[in-house]
């Protein structure tokens, strides 16, 4: 299955925001607002649900199969993994999150070989992925 080129826009234009912290704290750190790590984590915990429960709607097409209610713990246990990650101090957050977008990504490899074979999805989030951990570890890498 071809997914649409508006998946992709929409997928890899979400991938802005993650970049955009990490790049002011590196090209000009002094003008950073103090909120800003703050606005930037919480949109990642923000992502870091929506893809759970994309997961979650992914699950559901075969609830009645115990991989599908397999899926649909896993979603929520990462989406409950997300909102604690927000509640953490600076760097454990991060490492919360990247680890939830690692699972989501295991996950999703998962799902891809035991519920519904969507490769092109797969390819795109783990593409996706890539880029969320890259600007992940280089705002832990600003903080040392």
């Amino acid at each position: 299955m071809r997914l649409p080129r508006l998946l992709y826009l929409l997928g890899y234009a979400g991938l802005l925001p993650f970049m955009a912290a990490p790049l002011w704290l590196t090209l000009s750190p002094q003008t950073a607002p103090v909120w800003l790590d703050r606005a930037w984590l919480s949109y990642a915990a923000m992502i870091a649900a929506f893809m759970a429960g994309s997961f979650w709607g992914l699950a559901l097409v075969v609830i009645e199969n115990p991989a599908g209610m397999l899926g649909t713990v896993f979603s929520a246990l990462m989406m409950l993994t997300a909102w604690i990650s927000l509640l953490l101090p600076f760097p454990e957050d991060l490492y919360l999150l990247a680890l939830v977008f690692l699972l989501l990504a295991v996950g999703e490899y998962w799902r891809e070989r035991t519920l519904d074979p969507m490769s092109s999805y797969l390819y795109l989030r783990i593409t996706l992925t890539v880029g969320v951990l890259i600007a992940m570890i280089w705002r832990i890498a600003l903080h040392v």
